[in-house]
């Protein structure tokens, strides 16, 4: 490769618009990936808590997708990747959501997929889950479409007027089955209950973005009544996870400041202090070399020998600051630091606009950084509100109004 496509493959790697699910590689974390996984293996009959510590940009959210991917690789475990640990609005909305991020993130399987599963298992589940409903829906059923409908309503799925109906004649069912924090939390353990009860595995839960109770600039908890009966249905889901003697993990992912802040809530800081991650920083040199080559094969660029002396001239104009995160070290690529050659900028409207032009649907700013590594080091810690605004206002985006806003192309 020529230095022009060096570049331009520079380029094109730490944009990343397109969302990887999984990541298939993690740098500079063997130690780490080490210690996560001998607690998997130590969790037998409970259910363990684990925290991902690293600064904003550091690839909290790479680690806990690589580990949901390397152990359901090892089909030792399901792991469940749940991208939010809170969300806004009214409780029952809020709780109702984060039950059904267990099974609509991008990686998670609805529980639909564990029909076969289930067909399959042990027949005396039923008189020893009795206290599951789905466990005791699924026993009444009559034929495979009823289980279906079943496990799709308990994927809390939006269902024809047909099925609800059905679901209230032969069940009793509501429509909405989550309509308080108890049957949030008996809701979310029958799931995995069932889950783990039909495929044999250990539940590895990852949940990111805990960072939302802590305030940057007044350095304390930020959480509405709402995010303290949610923090509180959490430790009693906990707890009784452990009483539904559901084994495996959940590992939560938050800066080190944030957890400070919590560590002050001592009822849900004492389940998981004991096992802690700390993400490395700062980088090394050799571990953005690394990091770049494995972006390039994301990106289906073959790097042969000679192309790394090419890179390595980028590397080495990164500075002391540049390495402290993954983020810096991405924005400092992008931004092309102390070379005419790598004067090339990335202008943030054009990233936005690329970004909700590929989306169907309407995205939170969450989402957009999730779908792009150069949103998230370019703004590692607050949405550009007067940008979003400017844009909306010439015509180049929609806002809709929200908890949270949401953004969509015009046409």
């Amino acid at each position: 490769m020529n230095e022009g496509t060096i570049r331009k493959n520079i380029d094109e790697s730490m944009i990343r618009i397109n969302l990887i699910a999984d990541p298939e590689y993690i740098v500079g974390e063997d130690k780490n990936v080490h210690c996560y996984l001998s607690w998997m293996n130590k969790c037998n009959n409970l259910m363990m808590g684990s925290v991902v510590l690293g600064q904003i940009g550091n690839g909290k959210t790479h680690f806990l997708r690589y580990m949901r991917k390397k152990v359901e690789e090892n089909e030792t475990a399901v792991g469940i990747y749940m991208p939010d640990m809170f969300f806004n609005g009214p409780l029952v909305d809020a709780l109702n959501s984060l039950y059904a991020s267990l099974f609509k993130s991008n990686v998670n399987k609805d529980l639909s997929t564990y029909l076969e599963d289930w067909e399959q298992s042990d027949k005396s589940l039923a008189n020893r889950y009795v206290d599951n409903n789905i466990v005791r829906y699924l026993t009444h059923c009559n034929n495979t479409d009823e289980k279906r409908l079943v496990l799709d309503y308990f994927s809390n799925k939006d269902l024809f007027p047909d099925q609800v109906s059905f679901m209230r004649k032969k069940f009793n069912a509501k429509k909405r089955f989550i309509n308080n924090e108890n049957d949030f939390v008996t809701a979310f353990v029958a799931a995995l209950q069932f889950i783990q009860c039909v495929t044999g595995k250990k539940i590895l839960l990852f949940i990111d973005e805990i960072d939302k109770v802590y305030s940057d600039s007044t350095n304390s908890i930020s959480l509405t009544k709402v995010g303290y009966k949610i923090l509180t249905s959490y430790r009693t889901l906990f707890d009784y996870l452990n009483n539904c003697k559901v084994e495996g993990m959940i590992t939560v992912g938050t800066t080190i400041e944030a957890w400070e802040v919590l560590s002050h809530q001592a009822a849900f800081e004492r389940r998981f202090k004991d096992h802690q991650v700390v993400l490395k920083t700062p980088k090394t040199k050799e571990e953005v070399m690394e990091f770049i080559i494995k972006r390039f094969q994301e990106n289906n660029v073959n790097v042969e020998n000679a192309d790394k002396k090419d890179i390595e001239k980028y590397v080495s104009y990164l500075t002391e600051n540049d390495m402290k995160s993954w983020a810096n070290i991405i924005s400092a690529l992008l931004k092309g630091k102390n070379s005419d050659s790598m004067n090339k900028t990335i202008e943030p409207e054009e990233i936005i606009l690329d970004v909700l032009s590929k989306s169907l649907v309407p995205l939170s700013w969450e989402e957009m950084l999730e779908s792009s590594d150069a949103l998230a080091a370019i703004y590692p810690k607050a949405q550009p509100i007067k940008t979003l605004q400017s844009m909306n206002k010439r015509g180049k985006i929609i806002i809709n109004e929200g908890k949270p806003n949401t953004y969509e192309i015009s046409e």
